[in-house]
């Protein structure tokens, strides 16, 4: 049986296009391998991702329903699906990384975790950016260049345009 099955509208109703439907009857449990990641939102310790790599061999295949019997009461909160550091730290080292790489990239996602937070920081400044920005391009605009109006000096007004930043920008 395909996962996917098209239903053609019944009889009584005037369609132009058939009514689709999707269902599905077999899970397909994987384990893939651990990658040591990037992703800065761990606040403590090293990110683990899932890499591409899984055995097909130990790929588990169960019937929808029984997969959701078993399912119904093993929901878990945001708390309980998070994996300590150290756990985290373990798991990689398991994998075959170092203690110097885990190091070193831990070091990276805390830079990359600040830059983040510098530029989150600065993002109420954002719409007065913006605005400077928009005076500059029209304040070039009204300013006479060479030669345009004829009998005109050239002569620029005297504008002074500040850039808001914060602390430690």
């Amino acid at each position: 049986m395909s996962p996917f099955s098209r239903e053609e509208p019944s009889s009584d109703v005037e369609s132009t296009s058939p009514t689709r439907r999707i269902s599905f009857d077999v899970v397909e449990i994987r384990e893939y391998n651990r990658i040591l990641s990037d992703n800065p939102a761990t606040s403590k310790g090293p990110p683990v991702g899932l890499g591409w790599n899984y055995s097909p061999d130990e790929t588990i295949k169960i019937d929808l329903e029984t997969y959701e019997s078993y399912q119904c009461n093993a929901r878990r909160s945001k708390r309980e699906l998070a994996i300590p550091s150290q756990v985290r730290e373990e798991m990689l080292l398991e994998e075959g990384y170092s203690r110097l790489e885990i190091a070193k990239t831990v070091r990276e996602v805390r830079k990359i975790r600040e830059k983040r937070n510098v530029s989150f920081h600065h993002i109420k400044y954002d719409p007065i950016a913006e605005r400077v920005e928009s005076l500059k391009r029209g304040v070039k605009g009204f300013i006479p260049g060479k030669g345009n109006i004829p009998g005109m000096k050239s002569k620029r007004p005297s504008v002074q345009l500040v850039q808001v930043t914060s602390k430690g920008a």
